[in-house]
Protein backbone atom coordinates (compact mmCIF):
# COMPACT_ATOMS: atom_id res chain seq x y z
CA UNK A 1 0.00 0.00 0.00
CA UNK A 2 3.25 1.65 0.09
CA UNK A 3 2.75 3.69 -3.36
CA UNK A 4 -0.96 4.50 -2.85
CA UNK A 5 -0.29 5.91 0.93
CA UNK A 6 1.88 8.36 -1.27
CA UNK A 7 -0.50 9.30 -4.22
CA UNK A 8 -2.76 10.55 -1.72
CA UNK A 9 -0.20 12.32 0.36
CA UNK A 10 0.93 14.21 -3.32
CA UNK A 11 -2.87 14.52 -3.75
CA UNK A 12 -3.67 16.74 -0.44
CA UNK A 13 -0.43 18.79 -1.41
CA UNK A 14 -1.40 19.53 -4.39
CA UNK A 15 -4.89 20.65 -3.15
CA UNK A 16 -3.54 22.40 -0.73
CA UNK A 17 -0.73 24.16 -3.06
CA UNK A 18 -3.60 25.10 -5.96
CA UNK A 19 -6.83 25.13 -3.62
CA UNK A 20 -10.85 24.40 -4.63
CA UNK A 21 -11.29 26.15 -7.27
CA UNK A 22 -8.21 24.76 -9.35
CA UNK A 23 -8.30 20.84 -7.85
CA UNK A 24 -10.97 18.43 -7.45
CA UNK A 25 -10.13 15.40 -5.76
CA UNK A 26 -12.30 12.39 -3.85
CA UNK A 27 -11.11 9.31 -1.69
CA UNK A 28 -13.36 6.30 -2.06
CA UNK A 29 -12.80 3.18 0.25
CA UNK A 30 -14.68 -0.08 0.77
CA UNK A 31 -14.63 -3.08 2.25
CA UNK A 32 -16.94 -5.99 1.84
CA UNK A 33 -18.06 -9.71 3.19
CA UNK A 34 -19.22 -12.40 1.07
CA UNK A 35 -20.95 -15.61 2.21
CA UNK A 36 -21.98 -18.29 -0.39
CA UNK A 37 -25.02 -19.49 1.41
CA UNK A 38 -25.21 -22.86 -0.56
CA UNK A 39 -21.56 -24.26 0.34
CA UNK A 40 -20.11 -21.97 3.11
CA UNK A 41 -17.90 -20.25 1.62
CA UNK A 42 -16.49 -16.74 2.73
CA UNK A 43 -14.17 -14.12 1.41
CA UNK A 44 -13.33 -10.63 2.78
CA UNK A 45 -13.05 -8.07 -0.10
CA UNK A 46 -11.29 -4.14 -0.15
CA UNK A 47 -11.24 -1.13 -2.26
CA UNK A 48 -9.75 1.68 -2.60
CA UNK A 49 -9.34 4.72 -5.28
CA UNK A 50 -8.01 8.15 -5.23
CA UNK A 51 -8.84 10.56 -7.86
CA UNK A 52 -7.61 14.12 -8.76
CA UNK A 53 -8.70 17.04 -11.35
CA UNK A 54 -6.50 19.43 -11.89
CA UNK A 55 -7.38 22.67 -14.06
CA UNK A 56 -4.68 23.30 -16.36
CA UNK A 57 -4.81 26.04 -19.13
CA UNK A 58 -8.46 27.95 -20.26
CA UNK A 59 -10.76 25.05 -20.36
CA UNK A 60 -8.44 21.42 -19.79
CA UNK A 61 -7.75 19.74 -16.46
CA UNK A 62 -5.36 16.73 -16.08
CA UNK A 63 -7.53 13.78 -15.13
CA UNK A 64 -6.29 10.89 -12.19
CA UNK A 65 -7.35 7.76 -11.01
CA UNK A 66 -5.39 4.82 -8.97
CA UNK A 67 -6.73 2.22 -6.77
CA UNK A 68 -5.90 -0.58 -4.54
CA UNK A 69 -7.51 -3.99 -4.23
CA UNK A 70 -6.67 -6.73 -1.69
CA UNK A 71 -9.24 -10.07 -0.98
CA UNK A 72 -9.05 -12.39 1.48
CA UNK A 73 -10.10 -15.38 0.10
CA UNK A 74 -11.10 -16.33 -3.26
CA UNK A 75 -14.31 -15.96 -5.79
CA UNK A 76 -16.86 -17.81 -3.31
CA UNK A 77 -18.87 -17.90 -6.12
CA UNK A 78 -17.38 -18.31 -9.83
CA UNK A 79 -19.65 -17.54 -12.64
CA UNK A 80 -19.78 -14.88 -15.64
CA UNK A 81 -22.20 -12.83 -14.40
CA UNK A 82 -20.93 -12.40 -10.69
CA UNK A 83 -21.60 -10.71 -7.88
CA UNK A 84 -18.80 -8.13 -6.64
CA UNK A 85 -18.25 -5.21 -8.50
CA UNK A 86 -14.77 -4.31 -6.71
CA UNK A 87 -13.52 -7.80 -6.02
CA UNK A 88 -10.38 -8.71 -8.62
CA UNK A 89 -8.41 -11.95 -9.04
CA UNK A 90 -4.70 -10.93 -8.02
CA UNK A 91 -4.15 -7.72 -5.14
CA UNK A 92 -2.47 -5.16 -5.92
CA UNK A 93 -1.37 -1.80 -3.70
CA UNK A 94 -0.99 -0.06 -6.71
CA UNK A 95 -3.03 0.33 -10.79
CA UNK A 96 -3.26 3.60 -12.51
CA UNK A 97 -6.65 3.79 -14.33
CA UNK A 98 -7.11 7.23 -15.34
CA UNK A 99 -4.19 9.29 -16.23
CA UNK A 100 -5.65 11.46 -19.66
CA UNK A 101 -5.81 15.31 -20.39
CA UNK A 102 -9.21 16.71 -21.08
CA UNK A 103 -9.98 19.74 -23.25
CA UNK A 104 -13.41 21.51 -23.72
CA UNK A 105 -14.30 23.38 -26.21
CA UNK A 106 -17.11 25.83 -25.97
CA UNK A 107 -20.07 23.78 -24.52
CA UNK A 108 -19.99 21.49 -27.69
CA UNK A 109 -17.04 19.41 -27.78
CA UNK A 110 -14.99 17.58 -24.78
CA UNK A 111 -12.02 15.61 -25.99
CA UNK A 112 -9.39 13.42 -23.06
CA UNK A 113 -6.05 11.72 -24.51
CA UNK A 114 -4.64 9.29 -22.03
CA UNK A 115 -5.14 6.19 -20.19
CA UNK A 116 -9.16 5.59 -19.82
CA UNK A 117 -11.66 2.97 -18.61
CA UNK A 118 -14.56 2.13 -20.49
CA UNK A 119 -16.62 1.69 -17.17
CA UNK A 120 -16.13 5.13 -15.76
CA UNK A 121 -16.75 7.11 -19.47
CA UNK A 122 -19.83 5.21 -20.61
CA UNK A 123 -21.70 3.20 -17.72
CA UNK A 124 -22.45 5.67 -14.67
CA UNK A 125 -25.79 6.15 -14.78
CA UNK A 126 -27.69 6.02 -11.59
CA UNK A 127 -29.08 2.43 -11.47
CA UNK A 128 -26.43 0.48 -13.19
CA UNK A 129 -23.52 2.55 -10.49
CA UNK A 130 -25.99 1.24 -7.64
CA UNK A 131 -25.77 -2.70 -8.19
CA UNK A 132 -22.81 -5.14 -6.86
CA UNK A 133 -22.62 -7.37 -9.96
CA UNK A 134 -20.43 -6.52 -11.87
CA UNK A 135 -23.04 -7.27 -15.19
CA UNK A 136 -25.09 -4.12 -14.36
CA UNK A 137 -22.54 -1.94 -15.50
CA UNK A 138 -20.20 -3.31 -17.68
CA UNK A 139 -21.83 -5.30 -20.38
CA UNK A 140 -20.86 -9.14 -20.52
CA UNK A 141 -20.09 -8.67 -23.86
CA UNK A 142 -17.53 -6.62 -23.38
CA UNK A 143 -15.82 -7.82 -20.58
CA UNK A 144 -16.26 -11.38 -21.71
CA UNK A 145 -15.19 -10.79 -25.68
CA UNK A 146 -12.56 -8.41 -25.40
CA UNK A 147 -9.35 -7.52 -23.40
CA UNK A 148 -9.89 -3.85 -23.27
CA UNK A 149 -10.21 -1.53 -20.05
CA UNK A 150 -12.64 -2.60 -18.34
CA UNK A 151 -12.54 -2.48 -14.05
CA UNK A 152 -9.76 -2.96 -13.02
CA UNK A 153 -7.84 -2.69 -16.25
CA UNK A 154 -6.91 0.27 -18.81
CA UNK A 155 -5.61 1.41 -22.11
CA UNK A 156 -4.63 4.43 -24.05
CA UNK A 157 -6.58 5.98 -25.90
CA UNK A 158 -9.11 8.89 -27.21
CA UNK A 159 -12.71 10.12 -25.70
CA UNK A 160 -14.62 12.37 -27.56
CA UNK A 161 -18.10 13.57 -26.52
CA UNK A 162 -20.41 15.70 -28.43
CA UNK A 163 -23.26 17.98 -27.16
CA UNK A 164 -25.21 18.70 -30.38
CA UNK A 165 -28.64 19.46 -28.66
CA UNK A 166 -30.15 20.10 -25.42
CA UNK A 167 -29.93 16.69 -23.36
CA UNK A 168 -28.03 14.71 -26.55
CA UNK A 169 -24.80 13.06 -26.06
CA UNK A 170 -22.65 11.00 -28.52
CA UNK A 171 -19.30 9.85 -27.13
CA UNK A 172 -17.14 7.55 -29.07
CA UNK A 173 -13.47 6.42 -28.01
CA UNK A 174 -10.69 4.07 -29.52
CA UNK A 175 -8.54 2.54 -27.24
CA UNK A 176 -5.62 -0.09 -27.53
CA UNK A 177 -6.61 -3.62 -28.28
CA UNK A 178 -5.22 -5.25 -25.19
CA UNK A 179 -5.44 -3.27 -21.67
CA UNK A 180 -2.61 -3.83 -18.94
CA UNK A 181 -2.57 -2.98 -15.58
CA UNK A 182 1.29 -2.66 -14.96
CA UNK A 183 2.96 0.49 -15.00
CA UNK A 184 5.41 -0.17 -17.30
CA UNK A 185 2.94 -1.35 -20.64
CA UNK A 186 -0.29 0.06 -19.63
CA UNK A 187 1.00 3.25 -21.91
CA UNK A 188 1.46 1.01 -24.67
CA UNK A 189 -0.44 2.22 -27.90
CA UNK A 190 0.63 -0.98 -30.42
CA UNK A 191 -2.25 -1.31 -33.02
CA UNK A 192 -0.39 -3.78 -35.42
CA UNK A 193 0.14 -5.87 -32.15
CA UNK A 194 -2.80 -5.32 -30.07
CA UNK A 195 -4.99 -4.09 -32.41
CA UNK A 196 -7.64 -1.65 -31.70
CA UNK A 197 -10.83 -1.22 -29.56
CA UNK A 198 -13.64 1.25 -30.02
CA UNK A 199 -16.96 2.09 -28.29
CA UNK A 200 -19.47 4.48 -28.79
CA UNK A 201 -22.87 5.97 -27.97
CA UNK A 202 -25.48 8.56 -28.62
CA UNK A 203 -27.65 9.35 -25.31
CA UNK A 204 -30.65 11.45 -24.44
CA UNK A 205 -31.35 12.34 -20.92
CA UNK A 206 -34.11 14.94 -19.40
CA UNK A 207 -34.67 15.91 -15.94
CA UNK A 208 -37.44 14.14 -13.69
CA UNK A 209 -39.66 15.35 -10.72
CA UNK A 210 -37.21 13.00 -8.39
CA UNK A 211 -33.52 12.75 -8.01
CA UNK A 212 -32.25 10.72 -11.15
CA UNK A 213 -33.53 11.68 -14.52
CA UNK A 214 -34.53 9.67 -17.90
CA UNK A 215 -31.77 8.54 -20.07
CA UNK A 216 -32.03 6.59 -23.36
CA UNK A 217 -28.71 5.14 -24.58
CA UNK A 218 -27.78 2.87 -28.09
CA UNK A 219 -24.43 2.03 -28.51
CA UNK A 220 -21.99 -0.30 -30.14
CA UNK A 221 -18.48 -1.86 -29.59
CA UNK A 222 -16.33 -3.32 -32.31
CA UNK A 223 -12.84 -5.08 -31.35
CA UNK A 224 -9.88 -5.85 -33.91
CA UNK A 225 -7.91 -8.07 -31.27
CA UNK A 226 -5.29 -10.52 -31.51
CA UNK A 227 -6.81 -14.15 -32.05
CA UNK A 228 -6.03 -17.23 -29.64
CA UNK A 229 -2.32 -18.81 -30.22
CA UNK A 230 1.06 -17.63 -31.47
CA UNK A 231 0.34 -17.14 -35.31
CA UNK A 232 -3.66 -16.60 -34.65
CA UNK A 233 -4.54 -13.33 -36.92
CA UNK A 234 -7.20 -10.64 -35.42
CA UNK A 235 -10.51 -11.32 -34.59
CA UNK A 236 -12.94 -8.90 -35.40
CA UNK A 237 -16.10 -8.62 -33.12
CA UNK A 238 -18.71 -6.47 -33.39
CA UNK A 239 -22.06 -5.61 -30.88
CA UNK A 240 -25.13 -3.37 -29.94
CA UNK A 241 -25.98 -2.47 -26.42
CA UNK A 242 -28.45 -0.60 -24.93
CA UNK A 243 -29.48 0.89 -21.86
CA UNK A 244 -32.68 2.65 -20.30
CA UNK A 245 -33.47 4.10 -16.81
CA UNK A 246 -37.25 5.40 -16.67
CA UNK A 247 -38.33 7.39 -13.69
CA UNK A 248 -42.23 6.42 -13.40
CA UNK A 249 -43.71 7.20 -9.97
CA UNK A 250 -43.04 9.83 -6.99
CA UNK A 251 -44.67 8.62 -4.40
CA UNK A 252 -44.10 9.87 -0.89
CA UNK A 253 -40.91 11.61 -1.75
CA UNK A 254 -39.72 7.99 -2.96
CA UNK A 255 -38.75 8.08 -6.50
CA UNK A 256 -39.53 4.77 -8.85
CA UNK A 257 -37.42 4.29 -12.18
CA UNK A 258 -37.50 1.23 -14.39
CA UNK A 259 -33.87 -0.19 -15.75
CA UNK A 260 -33.83 -2.13 -18.89
CA UNK A 261 -30.81 -2.80 -20.90
CA UNK A 262 -29.09 -5.72 -23.23
CA UNK A 263 -26.44 -6.12 -25.96
CA UNK A 264 -25.63 -8.54 -28.52
CA UNK A 265 -22.95 -9.64 -30.52
CA UNK A 266 -23.32 -8.90 -34.78
CA UNK A 267 -21.04 -11.04 -35.60
CA UNK A 268 -20.10 -14.62 -34.65
CA UNK A 269 -18.54 -15.59 -31.32
CA UNK A 270 -17.68 -18.47 -29.29
CA UNK A 271 -18.08 -16.94 -26.31
CA UNK A 272 -20.69 -14.51 -24.56
CA UNK A 273 -22.99 -13.53 -27.75
CA UNK A 274 -26.14 -12.19 -25.55
CA UNK A 275 -26.85 -10.00 -22.33
CA UNK A 276 -30.35 -8.64 -21.10
CA UNK A 277 -31.05 -6.95 -17.65
CA UNK A 278 -34.17 -5.27 -16.04
CA UNK A 279 -34.35 -3.87 -12.73
CA UNK A 280 -36.65 -1.71 -10.52
CA UNK A 281 -35.00 0.65 -8.14
CA UNK A 282 -36.80 3.23 -5.56
CA UNK A 283 -34.90 6.56 -4.09
CA UNK A 284 -35.35 8.93 -1.21
CA UNK A 285 -36.61 5.73 1.11
CA UNK A 286 -37.22 7.95 4.62
CA UNK A 287 -35.36 10.71 5.80
CA UNK A 288 -32.20 9.36 5.23
CA UNK A 289 -33.07 9.04 2.11
CA UNK A 290 -31.94 5.45 1.34
CA UNK A 291 -31.96 3.36 -1.82
CA UNK A 292 -33.25 0.18 -2.83
CA UNK A 293 -33.78 -2.50 -5.90
CA UNK A 294 -33.93 -5.67 -7.75
CA UNK A 295 -32.31 -6.57 -11.02
CA UNK A 296 -32.46 -9.60 -13.24
CA UNK A 297 -29.60 -10.54 -15.52
CA UNK A 298 -29.12 -12.89 -18.14
CA UNK A 299 -26.26 -13.99 -20.22
CA UNK A 300 -26.09 -16.32 -23.32
CA UNK A 301 -22.98 -17.85 -23.88
CA UNK A 302 -22.20 -20.52 -26.14
CA UNK A 303 -18.97 -22.34 -24.49
CA UNK A 304 -20.41 -21.42 -20.70
CA UNK A 305 -23.75 -21.89 -21.37
CA UNK A 306 -26.68 -19.62 -20.40
CA UNK A 307 -26.32 -18.10 -16.90
CA UNK A 308 -29.26 -15.95 -15.12
CA UNK A 309 -28.27 -13.49 -11.41
CA UNK A 310 -30.65 -11.92 -9.64
CA UNK A 311 -30.23 -9.21 -7.21
CA UNK A 312 -31.56 -6.99 -4.30
CA UNK A 313 -29.69 -4.74 -2.78
CA UNK A 314 -30.16 -1.72 0.02
CA UNK A 315 -28.15 1.47 0.45
CA UNK A 316 -28.05 3.12 3.29
CA UNK A 317 -26.41 6.38 3.94
CA UNK A 318 -24.97 6.47 7.39
CA UNK A 319 -24.16 10.10 7.26
CA UNK A 320 -22.77 12.35 4.09
CA UNK A 321 -19.74 10.27 4.00
CA UNK A 322 -20.60 7.01 4.81
CA UNK A 323 -22.82 4.09 4.30
CA UNK A 324 -23.62 0.24 4.23
CA UNK A 325 -24.90 -1.26 1.47
CA UNK A 326 -26.18 -5.71 2.32
CA UNK A 327 -27.26 -7.28 -1.18
CA UNK A 328 -28.86 -11.25 -1.97
CA UNK A 329 -27.36 -12.88 -4.99
CA UNK A 330 -29.28 -15.56 -6.62
CA UNK A 331 -26.95 -17.08 -9.16
CA UNK A 332 -28.24 -20.05 -12.00
CA UNK A 333 -25.59 -21.30 -14.28
CA UNK A 334 -26.50 -24.57 -16.47
CA UNK A 335 -23.86 -26.50 -13.45
CA UNK A 336 -24.97 -25.07 -10.34
CA UNK A 337 -27.39 -22.71 -7.94
CA UNK A 338 -25.65 -20.43 -5.33
CA UNK A 339 -26.75 -17.65 -3.06
CA UNK A 340 -24.60 -15.26 -2.13
CA UNK A 341 -25.03 -12.84 0.42
CA UNK A 342 -22.84 -9.56 0.79
CA UNK A 343 -22.63 -6.91 3.37
CA UNK A 344 -20.51 -3.60 1.94
CA UNK A 345 -19.08 -0.79 4.24
CA UNK A 346 -18.60 2.92 1.90
CA UNK A 347 -16.30 5.93 3.11
CA UNK A 348 -16.20 8.65 0.18
CA UNK A 349 -14.81 11.93 0.82
CA UNK A 350 -13.49 14.50 -1.45
CA UNK A 351 -15.39 17.71 -3.42
CA UNK A 352 -15.59 15.64 -6.65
Amino acid sequence: MKKLTTLLSCLLCVCCSYGQSRVSWGVTAMTEGNWNMSDGKTAWVNYLEADLNVALWKGAQFEGAAIATYAAGKLVENSLLGYSNIYTDENKPFRLIQASIGQRIGSLLYLSVGLRNIDTDYFTTPSTSFFTAPADADFPIISNNYPVATFPMSAIGGHLEVYPFEGFVAKVSVYNGVAHETFDTQFHFRPSAEGLFSIGSLSYEYKTKGEHSANYTLGYVYGKIPGEGAEASFDRKTGLWGLVEQPFLHWRGTQWCLLLQGAVMTRHTSGTHGYWGAGLTVNGISNRKMMAGFAVNRMHDHLEGNEVGMEHTWLVPLNNWLSIQPALHFIYSHHRKDVVGLLRLSVSLGNL
